[in-house]
């Protein structure tokens, strides 16, 4: 059987008529393994449409589909801005080497650096807030902790606002962080009430105001939790405000109980706005988190401090493993309400906030807006969100494409900048595609990328980037270890 094979040519844009007639005369084809110019085979001379023996061969033209000879269009010309859409990931010259290492370049055959504020600052991405999505066992967990641990190494800060499997507590350590552990029989106390640093900018009675406002928040996100989305009355909202307000001047730094308590026990001024049983509601949603499944969590004042010096600070809930899935919710609410008050200080500097299992965190109505917050105020705060999930499919347990909720969620995957994208089953490649905006050759290197390598969407730009590890960060980043002899 005959077969063919053809290069790909590049022709210069300043090529003459003899150059090119030269060209295509010297140019080959490969027939059954032996190679001739291609216009003896056809029996044809360079540049003639017909052969000195064209009577017996078949013309090289408008007939040349027919007969047994096969078609050999002429080389196309393009500029290199069309052979990067034609033939991605050979064309890129890279981001530079400023950043962090990641790993090679498998096409461009070179190192890979990234840093989201050096990229922004050059203009290469608009918004900081990072996505990496790849099935089990692709090494999306390798690189996030790849590009967490060695940006500390150059100044940057981290945060893991919950880390449910403890996969991060190992990397804290290693890069000198802190790891505050909570869960049932941890002596770990936690108040999400707490009113955090503050920042330099604001006065007495704006930062009063903005630590008034997110305490209220999380109580009503607390109640609305227990009560699986069922709105709050509006005299059940003056109740808990006024709780909330009667516990601050009792305590400049109240915790839940105290709020409680002002729920069951109503002074006279409450009573009389919001009647004897306005409350009582609202009270019993809330007891949950001081005398139920959270009882010793974060019902007392804190036992610990976010250290804003810490390189990394982590928010360890592998404890609650096996727990109910509104008492995974309830903590997750309380740890980034308390990580929020310190990762969003403006003179905090530049931080990645790390959100793993990011399918947990979006189907969680507070954390989704939370997270959205954080999405906006970004650029203000200085720091890069980081969201790690298994696949885009996973969107689908919050609702259909009708969903409101749903959709605030695929959001924040469309507004990130930078898409790091590991292997992906072909099932649930169409909602990637569609969520992340590969295109086709994209798309079809995701399914077939080994373990370690990832496509990297930065921008507008693409690049297949293979993660590099020394043995000692394999050590502290290898998340299968149990699995091993």
């Amino acid at each position: 059987m005959k077969t063919i094979k053809q290069a790909v040519a590049f022709i210069p844009s300043n090529e003459s008529r003899g150059a090119r007639r030269e060209r295509r005369a010297l140019q080959e084809i490969t027939v059954a393994g032996r190679e001739e110019p291609f216009w003896k085979k056809m029996g044809l001379l360079a540049g003639d449409e017909e052969g000195p023996d064209a009577t017996t061969r078949q013309p090289f033209g408008t007939h040349s589909f027919k007969g047994p000879h096969r078609l050999h269009p002429a080389p196309h010309r393009a500029s290199t801005m069309t052979f990067a859409a034609a033939y991605p990931f050979l064309t890129e010259s890279g981001l530079g080497h400023e950043g962090t290492y990641i790993g090679s370049d498998v096409f461009g055959s070179g190192a890979f650096s990234y840093d989201p504020w050096v990229l922004y600052e050059k203009g290469v991405i608009s918004g900081p807030s990072i996505v990496i999505i790849g099935t089990v066992g692709t090494g999306k967990s390798m690189c996030a902790k790849s590009l967490v641990a060695r940006s500390i190494t150059l100044g940057r800060k981290a945060a893991v606002a919950s880390d449910p499997k403890g996969e991060w507590v190992s990397v804290a350590n290693a890069v000198g962080g802190k790891v505050i552990s909570v869960g049932p029989g941890r002596s770990t106390r936690v108040n999400p009430l707490d009113a955090g640093p503050r920042s330099r900018e604001l006065s007495n009675a704006q930062w009063q105001a903005v630590v008034r406002q997110r305490r209220r928040q999380l109580l009503v996100a607390l109640v609305s939790l227990m009560r699986q989305g069922v709105p709050m009355h509006p005299v059940e909202h003056t109740a808990l405000d006024m709780a909330l307000t009667e516990a601050v001047a009792a305590n400049e730094t109240p915790t839940l109980p105290m709020v409680l308590e002002y729920l069951l026990n109503p002074s006279k001024e409450t009573r009389e706005l919001v009647g004897p049983e306005g409350g009582r509601a609202v009270a019993h949603s809330l007891r949950r988190t001081v005398s139920g499944d959270l009882e010793g969590m974060f019902d007392a004042p804190s036992t610990v401090s976010f250290d804003a010096d810490a390189p990394m600070m982590v928010m360890d809930t592998s404890a609650l493993i096996g727990a109910s899935e509104q008492a995974l919710s309830l903590a997750a609410a309380c740890g980034a309400t308390w990580l929020e008050a310190a990762i969003t200080n403006p003179d905090g500097g530049k931080r990645i906030v790390v959100y793993d299992e990011g399918w947990r965190m979006l189907a969680d109505p507070y954390m989704l807006v939370k997270m959205s917050e954080q999405w906006r105020l970004a650029r203000t705060y200085g720091i890069a969100n980081l969201l790690i999930m298994h696949k885009v499919a996973d969107l689908n347990e919050i609702g259909d494409s009708t969903s409101g909720h749903r959709q605030k969620a695929l959001g924040l995957l469309t507004e990130a900048d930078t898409r790091i994208i590991y292997r992906q089953k072909h099932d649930s490649m169409s909602l990637t595609k569609d969520a992340l905006g590969l295109t086709e050759a994209e798309c079809g290197q995701v399914e077939e990328l080994p373990k370690g390598v990832g496509l990297w969407k930065v921008g507008n730009r693409s690049f297949i980037v293979a993660n590099e590890v020394t043995s000692d960060e394999l050590t502290v980043f290898s998340t299968d270890h149990r699995m091993m002899p």
